[in-house]
C-alpha cells in the first residue's frame, strides 16, 4: 500500500543527525551587489535604518552559541548551535534538534555557553543541559552553578510575547553566523506570506528571509513574536562546514509564533529531572478524509479513527477500542490541519502539552448514526525511551547494546516482559559487522546463557572476553520476527 505524501509541516521537520563535523573549509569568495543610489521611501516590509540598527543593537547581547561534546562510541565531537537568552539567570533556549533525541542523554557532556565578543576573544561559560522539551521542540541550557564568570556577566533576556500575525505584516530577525563567521550577529527582514495549520503552526515569510535557526523574530514595533525552528535544508550546527554560508545563501522562510513555545518559557524543564510527558496509548490514529467523514455524517468535522490500542494503556483502561472515531477533545472539535493526515499529529501534540494525571474526555463515534460516546482517560507518564536507556560498548568486537524499552517490545509485538538487550550501534569494518550482527537486533542468549538484562550481559561478556580472549562469541538474536545465531570472531 502506498504511503500518503508528506504534508508541508512534515517536510519542514525533516532534519538529519549530523555526521562528525570535518574541519571547516575556507569560505568561498563572494561579490556584493553594487549599492543603489536611488533615494526612495522604505517599502512596506522595511523599517528605517535607524530603527533597524536599534533592533540589531538591542538583540545582539541576547544571542549566544551553545556548545557541547557528543562522547559516543564513534569518538568525541563538539556540536555547536545558536541560542537566545530568555532568563535573567542566563537561561538559554535553543532548537531541540541541537540536542537530537537520538543522542543518548549520557553521551552529551561538557556544555558551554559561548558569548560572542567583537573586540576581544569570545567568552566561554560552563553550562548544563536543563532539558529537552518535546512539547514545543525547544531545549534549554543555563550557566553551571558556582561558575565565577557568571557573576560578572549581566544577562539580557528577550521577552517573547503573543501577538497576532497577519499576512503582509513586516517581520525582522537577528541571528548569529556560524563559527567560521565568528558568531557575529546579522539582521534580516521580510514579510508574512501565509500562516499554516498543522502540528506546528508555521508562519511563512516571503520577500526576504529569516536569520538562521535559533534566531528570534520581531514585528515592526520591536516585539519578539516568534522563533526560527528546525526546517528542511537548514543546518542547526554552527560548526558544520556545510553551514559556512548556508543560512545566508538559503535563508529560512518559516518561524513559529510565540504561542507555540510559550508553555516552555512559562514551565521549562528542571535540570536533572527528565520531563514527564503524558501518554494515552494510541499509536495508530488516522485522519478521516472528506469522503470517509461524509459517510459517517461528519462533513466539515475533523476526526481521527483509532487503530491499535496498546494493552494496559490509559486508553484501553478507559474503554477506547480499535475502529472508534474521535471527534472532540474535552468537548471541543479537533483542530483542523491543512491535510487530513495532519489531524492525528495535532491531536497528539495537544495531549503532549497536558499534565501526567490529568483527565481528558474524548467524544467518540462507535457506530454510524449513533450518538457520540464520552470516554474519559487519565493520562499516564510515557514509558522510558531509548535516549534514557543504559548502554554498554563491547569495544573489542565493535558493537554497543542497550536496555530494552517499551517501544522495542511493542514494535516487535513481543511480551512486555521480554528479556535481552538491543544492539544500538555497529562499528564499520568491525568484527561485529563482519559477523553479520545488525543494529536493532535483540540479543536473547550469549554463549548459551539467557540474557536477562544489560548488567547481566555486561558481566557475562566481560568475564568471557577476559577468560577466552581468542574465542568467538556466539549470540542468539531476534531479527524481523526470526531467530538467528550470530558468531563473531575476535580480531587476531
Amino acid at each position: 500500500m502506498r504511503k500518503p505524501p508528506l504534508s508541508l509541516a512534515a517536510l519542514l521537520m525533516t532534519t538529519s543527525l549530523l555526521a562528525p563535523p570535518a574541519p571547516a573549509a575556507d569560505a568561498p569568495a563572494t561579490q556584493s551587489a553594487p549599492p543603489t543610489t536611488a533615494s526612495i521611501a522604505p517599502p512596506p516590509n522595511r523599517i528605517p535604518i535607524a530603527a533597524a540598527q536599534k533592533l540589531y543593537d538591542a538583540t545582539t547581547p541576547s544571542l549566544v552559541a551553545v556548545k557541547y561534546t557528543w562522547d559516543s562510541e564513534r569518538g568525541r565531537q563538539d556540536l555547536i548551535g545558536a541560542g537566545v537568552v530568555v532568563g535573567a539567570d542566563g537561561l538559554i533556549m535553543t532548537p531541540i534538534s541541537l540536542v537530537d533525541m537520538r543522542i543518548p542523554d549520557a553521551q552529551m557532556k561538557d556544555f558551554k555557553i559561548i558569548i560572542p565578543r567583537r573586540d576581544v576573544d569570545n567568552e566561554e561559560i560552563d553550562a548544563i543541559l536543563v532539558g529537552r522539551d518535546e512539547r514545543t521542540n525547544v531545549a534549554f541550557v543555563r550557566p553551571a552553578k558556582g561558575d565565577g564568570t557568571t557573576t560578572k556577566y549581566t544577562w539580557k533576556p528577550i521577552h517573547f510575547v503573543e501577538q497576532p500575525v497577519h499576512v503582509g505584516q513586516p517581520v525582522f530577525s537577528v541571528g548569529i553566523l556560524p563559527k567560521a563567521g565568528g558568531y557575529r550577529s546579522y539582521y534580516t527582514q521580510g514579510v508574512v506570506g501565509a500562516t499554516l495549520r498543522g502540528e506546528i503552526p508555521w508562519i511563512l515569510v516571503t520577500g526576504g528571509g529569516l536569520a538562521a535557526m535559533g534566531a528570534p523574530v520581531f514585528n515592526a514595533s520591536g516585539a519578539a513574536i516568534g522563533f526560527v525552528g528546525p526546517q528542511a535544508e537548514q543546518i542547526v550546527f554552527l560548526n558544520d562546514p556545510r553551514n559556512t554560508l548556508n543560512a545566508i545563501n538559503n535563508p529560512p522562510n518559516f518561524f513559529v509564533p510565540t504561542r507555540d513555545f510559550l508553555q516552555s518559557l512559562q514551565d521549562p524543564p528542571v535540570a536533572g529531572q527528565p520531563l514527564k510527558l503524558p501518554w494515552v496509548g494510541l499509536p495508530q490514529l488516522t485522519g478521516l478524509n472528506k469522503d470517509v467523514a461524509e459517510f459517517f455524517g461528519l462533513k466539515n468535522q475533523p476526526a481521527v479513527q483509532v487503530g491499535d490500542v496498546i494493552p494496559d494503556s490509559p486508553a484501553e483502561k478507559a474503554g477506547l477500542k480499535r475502529g472508534m472515531i474521535i471527534v472532540k477533545l474535552n468537548g471541543k472539535p479537533l483542530e483542523r490541519g491543512d491535510e487530513p493526515e495532519e489531524i492525528p499529529a495535532i491531536l497528539r501534540r495537544n495531549i503532549l502539552r497536558m499534565k501526567v494525571g490529568q483527565k481528558v474526555t474524548f467524544s467518540v463515534m462507535t457506530d454510524k448514526d449513533k450518538p457520540l460516546q464520552q470516554i474519559t482517560v487519565t493520562l499516564d507518564e510515557q514509558p522510558k525511551r531509548a535516549n534514557l536507556a543504559e548502554r554498554f560498548f563491547a569495544e573489542d568486537l565493535g558493537f554497543s547494546v542497550r536496555e530494552i524499552v517499551f517501544y522495542d517490545t511493542y514494535a516487535r509485538k513481543l511480551p512486555a516482559d521480554q528479556k535481552g538487550v538491543i544492539v544500538s550501534w555497529i562499528k564499520p569494518q568491525s568484527s561485529a559487522e563482519t559477523g553479520k550482527l545488525q543494529g536493532n537486533d535483540l540479543i536473547t542468549e550469549l554463549n548459551g546463557t539467557a540474557v536477562t538484562g544489560l548488567e547481566e550481559f555486561k558481566k557475562s561478556y566481560d568475564t568471557f572476553r577476559k577468560d577466552h580472549p581468542k574465542e568467538a562469541v556466539v549470540m542468539v538474536v531476534k531479527r524481523d520476527g526470526n531467530t538467528q545465531v550470530i558468531r563473531i570472531e575476535p580480531p587476531q
